[in-house]
């Protein structure tokens, strides 16, 4: 992922981003759950932390967001254009990450035995119409 980490403690790792457009530190943690095992870290960066489970990234924003605005910017090619996304897309493309998933996942349509891997919330997450994919 072309990063560079710094260690600060046995938990907490400080990260710094070398990239195109700047340099930006964030905070990188180890976690060990057990209600979702496939979880192995969080990474805070500015006004946004990601999930990383095994094979994915779940994306949270500081702040709320209305899917059906981001779809509806979508569809009028608009979504690349708000600074705040610009940003955050150009630091998810720091670190190697060119797609990015919209939609509303439904935590209630889990089978029996169901991980969080990518094909399964992908499979949940896809057969919906409130679904988009987005190159950045």
């Amino acid at each position: 992922m072309k990063l560079s980490i710094e260690i600060d403690d046995k938990v907490f790792f400080k990260k710094r981003i070398y990239n195109a457009i700047g340099t930006g530190e964030a905070r990188l943690v180890s976690v060990k759950s057990t209600l979702i095992p496939e979880k192995r870290f969080h990474l805070q960066l500015d006004e946004i932390v990601l999930f990383i489970h095994t094979d994915f990234i779940e994306i949270k924003f500081d702040i709320p967001l209305d899917y059906f605005h981001l779809s509806e910017l979508k569809s009028r090619n608009e979504l690349l254009e708000i600074d705040l996304l610009k940003n955050f897309f150009g630091q998810l493309k720091s670190i190697g990450i060119d797609e990015v998933h919209f939609g509303i996942f439904s935590e209630f349509e889990k089978d029996e035995g169901f991980t969080y891997c990518w094909k399964n919330i992908y499979r949940i997450m896809s057969k919906y119409d409130n679904y988009f994919e987005l190159e950045i």
